[in-house]
């Protein structure tokens, strides 16, 4: 049986996918050559570079919808294998689309870095390994394969949050501090699969223990939220930022959803987190393409604004026409569940 549909989820999700979005359009004018008077969004909300908000809260939501569809029934290999279909088969066409229109625009491709590195980019590794070497990395980024770890660990989690909950944050703990502390690596911290943990959990612990958010810490947590913009946080490293600041989000946003739970919302934030997937792994292509079309010119405010809109008309329709391009994802499905009458669905499951 499906479970209730968690409102603040598909917000939080939403919220995160506009914030990515919207740093990355910033980010593709700037780096096509592109002047404009105006951002769409700041760059930095409460001290935090706001696509390092949206990547903080996509965690945290993570945590929290793995921890509502499985806190009750978890079977490891159902759950892998509902991993890989919501993973790989989106990836692989979404790649192999973009691959061939570059090469096409390109007149050609060529095998430039070792051709056993193309793995990295069958396992949607590669964005996560480009910061120690060069390969094949066209879509997804450093957090495909950070959120794919996370998926491979999130069984230990989920048995740790179930029955040593103390013990799994004092461990959970330790690490984050011995990992900001101690490696030095040419990826940055923030990329760090396992510095990410903390966040996963508390979205987890949150739907395990919490629950629901009191007034008290909501006001504690818009407070964090005022003190990260009021203060100068230059000299904190990203990743204590990201961590903070993303869970005050969270609280923050949890407690004003049941004031804005109008249809309107409900209904864009729901089409938002439907297609956030397709809409991360062809956002940064289709923006490249979209914007290179107007380097060296400078946008006046309003025609930022319709450059803008045109990105998310774009970016949307073809992300709902990958989504729906399933026919791969339902033939795994046989073959994964063959023995099976019905595969359990939630409509809430990231």
């Amino acid at each position: 049986m499906k479970k209730e549909r968690l409102f603040y989820i598909d917000l939080i999700r939403a919220i995160a996918v506009i914030c990515v979005f919207t740093v990355h359009y910033t980010r593709q004018l700037e780096t096509a050559g592109v002047g404009f008077v105006n951002k769409i969004l700041p760059d930095t909300v409460f001290g935090l570079y706001l696509g390092s908000l949206g990547v903080s809260l996509f965690f945290i939501v993570s945590g929290a919808s793995l921890m509502y569809t499985y806190e009750e029934d978890f079977k490891i290999l159902t759950f892998y294998k509902k991993r890989f279909l919501s993973i790989y088969p989106m990836f692989w066409r979404v790649y192999l689309l973009f691959f061939l229109l570059a090469f096409y625009l390109n007149s050609g491709f060529a095998f430039v870095y070792p051709k056993y590195r193309l793995l990295e980019t069958v396992l949607g590794m590669d964005g996560y390994l480009m910061f120690y070497h060069p390969n094949y990395y066209i879509l997804g980024e450093w957090f495909l394969g950070c959120i794919i770890l996370l998926y491979l660990v999130f069984p230990v989690l989920l048995c740790g949050v179930r029955k040593y909950p103390k013990i799994t944050i004092a461990v959970a703990a330790v690490i984050y501090i011995a990992g900001t502390v101690f490696i030095k690596s040419p990826k940055p911290l923030e990329c760090m699969f396992f510095l990410r943990i903390p966040e996963m959990l508390l979205g987890m612990y949150f739907i395990k223990y919490i629950k629901r958010v009191k007034l008290p810490v909501f006001i504690v947590s818009a407070a964090v939220l005022l003190a990260g913009a009021l203060i100068d946080v230059s000299q904190v490293k990203p990743i204590y930022v990201a961590t903070v600041i993303g869970s005050a989000a969270f609280f923050v946003i949890v407690y004003i959803s049941k004031y804005i739970n109008f249809s309107v919302i409900n209904q864009i934030c729901t089409y938002l987190g439907k297609y956030s997937y397709a809409i991360f792994l062809t956002h940064h292509v289709l923006l490249s393409y979209i914007v290179v079309r107007f380097s060296g010119r400078t946008l006046s405010v309003s025609n930022n604004i319709f450059l803008y809109v045109l990105c998310v008309i774009v970016v949307l329709f073809v992300s709902a026409f990958v989504y729906k391009c399933d026919g791969l994802e339902k033939t795994l499905k046989r073959f994964l569940f063959r023995d099976r009458q019905r595969i359990p669905e939630s409509s809430t499951e990231n």
